[in-house]
């Protein structure tokens, strides 16, 4: 029986815009077990990559806060942690695989001694072996040279795999991994899947897959969320969301992802463009973009509900024939 390790509910999350706090988060609830990969998609700017970060506190109080909600992993809630007491967490329990590896690792480092210091911090005992060994077990080749290599010398390829090396040298149980497969090719994605996949069953880590792409999320996840808007929209079983989708906003990512794998000259396209932070209203905010829409969706935010498929953020029945 898998034991539940992360519970999240209902929280929101401001940012820093100039001189003001702006809400970019509105409503993210996610309850994760252990050893279960759960993917978070949707469109750039829907909040996906804030929500998870928050998880683990990447940004610093001077850049937001978390306004509302609970984070309890493994029963301690985080957002009563100081950022002291969140260090000896960050790295160790919960891990973070960042969506640039050259930009996130020490360009001024040599890999092998950022590995190195990772561990120190967490009061680990390494040796240059067990780190070769960890690089090894990530798919990297040449170890003994890439050890004493910066960071600028790699290939974003294998930046991504001492990425991936850092953030289970410590086996921490979960794992966020913000995009890493976005910025390579085809054959090398499938490869970094495949390794997250080995990881997952060896260790029973479980991993937060931050992505916008839907081929992606169907190879490697049990579960998906669907944000929009600074909301999640929809949330359930894999199989589930293909089969049914709840909400129109996920009927419409299907259909586009769909269209690419058909030989019709055109690409099915959702029209309109999903709303900034700065335009949220309190009422639906796909409304602008949804054909079933109807005069109600305007007067507030959907409250999220329940069906025999997952959870949605609509309450209009709408008939997927029409």
């Amino acid at each position: 029986m898998s034991e539940k390790l992360l519970e999240i509910k209902n929280m929101k999350v401001s940012l820093h815009n100039g001189d003001k706090l702006l809400q970019i988060i509105r409503g993210f609830d996610l309850q994760l077990n252990s050893g279960e990969i759960v993917g978070v998609l949707g469109e750039s700017g829907s909040g996906k990559t804030v929500a998870s970060s928050m998880i683990a506190r990447i940004y610093g109080s001077d850049e937001g806060s978390i306004d509302n909600g609970s984070v309890i992993f493994k029963g301690t809630e985080l957002t009563e942690l100081n950022e002291s007491d969140m260090n000896k967490i960050r790295g160790k329990q919960i891990s973070y695989i960042f969506q640039n590896p050259s930009q996130a690792l020490n360009p001024y480092k040599k890999v092998g001694k950022q590995l190195e210091d990772l561990m120190k911090v967490h009061g680990f005992e390494y040796s240059k072996n067990l780190i070769l060994s960890s690089m090894k077990e990530v798919g990297l080749t040449g170890v003994e040279t890439v050890y004493d290599m910066f960071p600028f010398q790699l290939s974003g390829g294998q930046n991504q795999r001492i990425m991936i090396c850092q953030s289970i040298l410590c086996k921490p149980e979960l794992l966020i991994a913000d995009e890493p497969t976005s910025s390579i090719d085809a054959m090398l994605r499938k490869k970094i899947l495949d390794l997250l996949i080995k990881i997952n069953h060896k260790y029973n880590m479980a991993i937060i897959f931050i992505t916008h792409d839907f081929d992606v999320a169907k190879y490697l996840c049990n579960r998906l969320v669907i944000m929009y808007g600074g909301l999640v929209v929809e949330e359930g079983k894999i199989e589930d969301i293909f089969a049914n989708p709840q909400h129109p906003y996920t009927e419409e990512l299907i259909k586009c992802a769909g269209s690419m794998d058909t030989k019709e000259e055109y690409l099915y396209s959702l029209d309109g463009s999903p709303p900034i932070p700065v335009e949220f209203k309190d009422e639906c905010p796909f409304y602008n973009r949804c054909r079933y829409r109807i005069p109600s969706c305007k007067d507030r935010i959907p409250e999220v509900i329940t069906t025999e498929h997952g959870k949605t953020r609509c309450s209009v029945r709408f008939d997927k024939e029409d």
